[in-house]
């Protein structure tokens, strides 16, 4: 047993004995064992998955919420996989009038070769860049780490980001979603039982853990060689995943090899498709290219997307059967979220990711003013943004909003107004926001303007001041998902110096007294003192984008706490034949507190208790009062098999039921104890 082996059993051992209860506490032991071994040297510092992976089933299952390093990631009822796509120049530079003035990133930039609007120094741009782009690397990654950390994300939510998705080849966007979902697929298979079991054996195994011996980036490249070999073997093949089993779990792989001597080789009936021809993007609207406006730096990145379909896409393995095997697999998808602008999420780009099992769209709104837009090279107009979010609510999806306050040309007072109008305004009232305080990096052409004194960014206080006054105006259907970009401080010249502008924005409320109602500020996963026995069911009505939304909530009133809510909508206009006048849409169906694991109940879990059918029972009983004959849902690809349960059946994208208008509604929500 080697030194590092030694230090993480010892390090559980002294938690095991002292009990720490915080992260500072356990700090304290770490170092505690560690300067036994200071005159040693030890090569890595254990981190807490290598104590986590060193320490006995039963010291595992005791403190596993100890060394899970985020257990907020999971509180909201899912586990968020975020996964970049490729360096890929955005629509408007191709036009020529982009990128936008503030936007990093993007081929060859000043940050590298990295995705359009990122720097390469996000968490999940590092992740993704660690994984060379490959979906099925980044999710088996993410995967890993949350078994590590001691949970089981089988309800798990993809979060395609990277620029303009939707202006990638449809190709390449069909090839990225499958092999993310074949990754939870192949995951599920490999190291659970079909009790739903965890073989931590066989996952210690593969993952090369703990540590011991081997460091990081040899560590990492050892399972990369074993995951690509294992890319395309189709292990819904009961003799292939036999083969993958014998392997991989009783082997020792080296250089690509197995000690004897073996290749594990993919079955011919999932060969690489090496005729696969890929030409320049397709698009529901034309682009005039004008090529001196175009550097070799994005013909560049458009030619390497080519050369990886070419190379990696299988034409045998079919979306479809991707996505048909994991609406039971044991890791699933629940949701589908995409990145785009306005001008590409309309009717042709909507029913491309519908394809894909999209069901949330995140909208780079920007602004309200078009001479903002304009200033900024946006690329698209006010216009686009309001007809964009109509036809996606009409087609069933959630609107996630960009808002960027601080741009060039406006105010404080402007920002104010801008985000007030975003929930008075009918056209916008997006159901989810993500605020983006302009930041100065460099490389854009806002960076230009700083420099030379005609752009002042907004300060850290600024922006913090006018996001606690727009907490004033968002409505209790609407979740504030974040208040500043995820990049730290160091990788921008000016604007917000500070990671925790939550928490500063919620000092100044505190402060003056503002009580934001927003969704997550209300999630019953984040009030220790939420109670089950409280819930009450209200409805709320309103007008959005030409249609009528119910927001169906769950809460318990007195305390302010949201456990759950439907998302229903009576469509403004039928863009598919699936969606009728007589038919309600339901956009979301959400039960919040920590997550827990499909078909299992938990004692700190509000997950499977009847909250979610009930409120699906009364959205019901609503559509037919008001004289539809038809639900049509947006599901998650891996929800289908709970909305069957309830006599939904697949509808092309949709699940959809007949409802009988004499039927009458089950048992009310309040009654649920």
């Amino acid at each position: 047993m080697n030194d590092f082996e030694q230090a993480c059993i010892e390090i559980a051992e002294e938690i095991n004995k002292n009990n720490p209860k915080t992260q500072h506490e356990l700090n304290q032991l770490k170092l505690k064992v560690l300067n036994k071994y200071k005159a040693n040297g030890l090569a890595q510092i254990p981190k807490n998955a290598d104590i986590y992976f060193a320490a006995s089933e039963k010291e595992r299952e005791k403190f596993k919420e100890l060394l899970s390093l985020k257990p907020v990631r999971t509180i909201s009822g899912v586990s968020p996989i975020a996964l970049m796509s490729e360096p890929y120049p955005c629509p408007h530079t191709m036009k020529g009038i982009g990128p936008c003035t503030y936007c990093p990133g993007g081929p060859d930039s000043a940050f590298g070769n990295v995705p359009q609007s990122y720097t390469g120094k996000e968490p999940s741009t590092r992740r993704s860049i660690r994984n060379n782009y490959d979906p099925y690397l980044i999710v088996f990654n993410r995967l890993e780490h949350y078994v590590a950390m001691g949970k089981v994300p089988d309800k798990a939510e993809l979060i395609i980001q990277g620029g303009t998705f939707t202006f990638f080849p449809k190709a390449y966007q069909e090839y990225f979603v499958k092999y993310a979902l074949k990754a939870m697929n192949d995951f599920s298979r490999l190291f659970f039982s079909n009790d739903a079991e965890l073989d931590m054996a066989k996952f210690k195994n593969f993952f090369e853990l703990p540590r011991l011996v081997l460091g990081e980036d040899e560590r990492t490249q050892k399972v990369h060689k074993k995951l690509l070999h294992m890319k395309n073997i189709d292990l819904s093949d009961l003799e292939a995943r036999k083969n993958a089993d014998s392997l991989f779990f009783n082997s020792k792989f080296s250089n690509g090899h197995f000690d004897d001597g073996k290749v594990l080789n993919a079955p011919s009936k999932m060969g690489n498709n090496k005729q696969n021809q890929i030409n320049l993007p397709e698009h529901g609207n034309k682009l005039s290219v004008i090529e001196n406006q175009i550097n070799d730096a994005n013909i560049l990145a458009i030619k390497n997307v080519q050369n990886k379909l070419k190379a990696e896409d299988n034409s045998s393995l079919a979306l479809k059967q991707v996505q048909k095997e994991n609406e039971t697999a044991l890791i699933r998808c629940v949701g589908l979220t995409i990145e785009t602008k306005s001008d590409f999420g309309k009717l042709y780009h909507g029913n491309l990711m519908l394809e894909l099992g999209c069901t949330r769209v995140e909208l780079g709104i920007q602004s309200i003013y078009d001479d903002v837009l304009e200033a900024t090279n946006r690329g698209n107009t006010v216009a686009d943004n309001i007809e964009s979010i109509r036809i996606l609510k009409d087609l069933g999806f959630k609107i996630n909003a960009h808002y960027m306050p601080g741009l060039p040309l406006t105010t404080k007072e402007m920002d104010l107004k801008g985000l007030k109008t975003l929930f008075e305004n009918p056209d916008y009232k997006p159901d989810m926001l993500k605020l983006y305080p302009c930041m100065v990096m460099e490389g854009t052409k806002l960076y230009e303007d700083w420099k030379n004194g005609t752009f002042n960014p907004l300060t850290t206080k600024e922006a913090a001041e006018i996001i606690a006054e727009a907490k004033k105006y968002v409505p209790k259907w609407c979740r504030i998902m974040r208040v500043q970009r995820d990049i730290p401080t160091f990788a921008t010249a000016s604007g917000v110096d500070r990671t925790n502008l939550r928490q500063y924005v919620e000092k100044i409320c505190a402060d003056r007294g503002i009580k934001c109602r927003c969704i997550r500020c209300r999630e019953a996963g984040f009030h220790s003192g939420a109670n089950f026995n409280n819930i009450q069911t209200t409805i709320t009505e309103y007008e959005a984008s030409h249609g009528k939304e119910l927001f169906i909530a769950a809460e318990d009133v007195k305390n302010d706490v949201l456990f759950g809510f439907c998302r229903m909508r009576f469509s403004s206009q039928f863009l598919r034949k699936e969606i009728t006048q007589s038919s309600a849409l339901i956009r979301e169906l959400h039960v919040f507190s920590a997550a827990a694991q499909i078909g299992k109940k938990t004692e700190d879990s509000f997950q499977h208790r009847g909250i979610g059918k009930n409120l699906l029972l009364k959205a019901e009983e609503i559509a037919r009062q008001n004289g539809k004959d038809k639900m049509v849902i947006i599901s998650g690809i891996g929800a289908r098999e709970y909305f069957r349960k309830f006599g939904y059946k697949l509808e092309n994208v949709y699940m959809s039921k007949i409802l009988d208008i004499f039927e009458h509604a089950q048992k009310p929500l309040e009654n649920l104890r």
